[in-house]
């Protein structure tokens, strides 16, 4: 039974630090005043975040899809957490209010209501040559290719360790429609790891019909920071967590020992700072290593944002400083030492008005701006997406206005009309090339005095997909530790696929129920490669 006097630290006020501290309420029974998070920067969320300025100009640094089957254990955490509404709703009312006229929902709630009215259903998806519409149905797979893909995912992974995708699959199979569709959706590059690409082949099977139209992808009412961040922070600040921003841990101490991981203190550092917090033996640590969002910088419309590659943020020199000092904590170089590949530069479109917003929607060939989700244009040397949520995407976004989300795959090439990289280009810039290719460039003038475009520089966007060995990410609970777990993107979870918030939010579940000797199983990581149905599905597609 847990005393009181136990103390838990978490590091990273990411989706996987912040669901740590769920669980360990939730499940565990931790009061949450024992419990302490610390994020570097001033505001929680990490990759899940959102802002807008008194312009009401938006920018994001990511946009997602979920997905129900796929998404179990992200949605048993949600399950937890009264949704921002009736939250609201509360501290205005008073706490008995809902009680008496209705229980509360839940986060979950809220995006399952959400979901069964607001459904994709993609007609258009792929976009050629200068807006050239192409016939995404076709998946365009070669007999070789078919055969490649059947192998793929019924061999083991140690026979494929460490290598890459392009390694494998024949050339041409990266000039299919099928590769298009895979890579644009889940951010894949031909030199990433092969490994990884199995896991995607494989968790998300049961998706294999809906390929084409993304039928099975759900969204959240709004950005993922007012529908997931800010009602978890909110219930974890009425349960006394002490959350603590602007905080940056830089290092780690452990106990002397040739078996056994312990964590016997924390360097911390706020506002120029120093400060020690001594780690008794029977208190908890929990840090999330790496990120994907590490250094990012945002620029403006006339203003291309920088490319940092010195590691000026903390999430990978803490990492790198914790591997030095003990065994199995994995080799975190394999992922932040290529910048030049797994940079991106992800800008949000903010338009006013019918212009560009009714001009995409006519183009899509949907009823409602939303339900095409992505464009992906293929003709692009950046490899340009454009992600187009349901609107309003933010709560407080004008009846007017629209917002979405574009990125690109290749961030080091060079644009097809705008012949500079996307980490080099200003947000007017990055406007310019899509609307070249998706053939508005009539409307271009037009579209620029009624549109905003925020750009920011991602260096390790994918950084999580590099070529890697089995070993070089460690186990969320390391062999030996004794107070010690790794959470977020970085970490092995056997099966699972990262660069999903199920992923940390599973790692954060891993951590908690094993150190904290929760009586609960781990959610299982869902994949339909055992049914026969799904497997007639799949192959049905295939051959397309």
């Amino acid at each position: 039974m847990m005393t009181d006097q136990r103390q838990i630290y978490i590091v990273g006020g990411g989706i996987a630090g912040l669901s740590a501290a769920v669980f360990a309420i939730r499940d565990a029974g931790i009061k949450g005043e024992n419990i302490h998070l610390f994020e570097e920067r001033d505001v929680l969320g990490g990759a899940l975040d959102a802002k807008w300025n008194r312009h009401k100009n938006y920018s994001m640094r990511g946009a997602r899809l979920i997905n129900e089957k796929a998404y179990e254990c992200y949605f048993d955490m949600l399950s937890a957490i009264p949704c921002l509404a009736d939250q609201e709703e509360m501290e205005k009312r008073g706490r008995e209010y809902l009680g008496h006229q209705r229980p509360w929902r839940s986060v979950k709630d809220e995006i399952f209501a959400f979901n069964e009215t607001h459904r994709l259903n993609t007609v258009t998806r792929l976009v050629g040559k200068e807006g050239a519409r192409i016939d995404h149905t076709k998946l365009g797979l070669g007999y070789v290719d078919r055969i490649s893909m059947i192998a793929l995912i019924s061999m083991s992974e140690e026979v494929i360790d460490g290598r890459r995708i392009d390694e494998y699959f024949r050339p041409s199979f990266f000039k299919t429609n099928f590769w298009y569709l895979f890579a644009s959706m889940f951010g894949f590059e031909p030199w990433h790891s092969l490994m990884e690409f199995r896991r995607y082949l494989r968790r998300f099977f049961h998706e294999a019909p809906h390929i084409t139209t993304l039928e099975g992808g759900w969204n959240t009412p709004y950005n993922n920071y007012e529908s997931i961040v800010l009602p978890i922070e909110k219930w974890l600040s009425k349960q006394g967590v002490d959350v603590r921003t602007g905080v940056k841990v830089i290092d780690v101490d452990f106990r002397p020992s040739k078996t056994k991981k312990s964590v016997r203190r924390l360097h911390v550092l706020e506002n120029d700072r120093r400060e020690e917090i001594a780690v008794a033996g029977t208190d908890l640590v929990f840090i999330t290593i790496g990120s994907k969002v590490a250094d990012s910088r945002t620029g403006g419309m006339n203003k291309a944002p920088a490319l940092v590659t010195d590691k000026i943020d903390g999430a990978w020199t803490l990492w790198e400083k914790m591997a030095r000092k003990v065994p199995d904590l994995g080799n975190p170089e394999t992922f932040s030492g290529h910048v030049d590949r797994t940079q991106w530069a992800v800008f949000t479109v903010t338009t006013k008005g019918p212009l560009f917003a009714e001009r995409i929607r006519k183009y899509s060939r949907v009823k409602v701006q939303g339900q095409q989700h992505i464009l992906s244009c293929i003709a692009s040397n950046w490899g340009l997406g454009l992600h187009v949520p349901f609107q309003p995407h933010f709560r407080n976004q004008p009846a007017d206005t629209t917002v979405m989300f574009g990125y690109g795959l290749y961030g080091n090439t060079r644009g097809n009309y705008v012949k500079k990289t996307m980490t080099e280009s200003t947000g007017e810039e990055l406007l310019t090339e899509l609307v070249y290719h998706l053939g508005f460039m009539a409307d271009l003038d037009g579209i620029k005095k009624v549109t905003t475009a925020i750009p920011t520089a991602l260096p390790y966007a994918t950084s999580q997909f590099s070529p890697r060995k089995i070993a070089d990410r460690p186990r969320v609970v390391p062999p030996g530790s004794q107070n010690l777990a790794l959470l977020g993107q970085f970490v092995e979870i056997p099966d699972d696929c990262v660069f999903l918030v199920d992923y940390s939010t599973r790692s954060a579940q891993i951590g908690v129920y094993r150190l904290l000797n929760v009586d609960k199983e781990v959610t299982p990581v869902y994949t339909g490669v055992l049914s026969p149905i799904q497997w007639a599905n799949a192959l049905r597609v295939f051959l397309r």
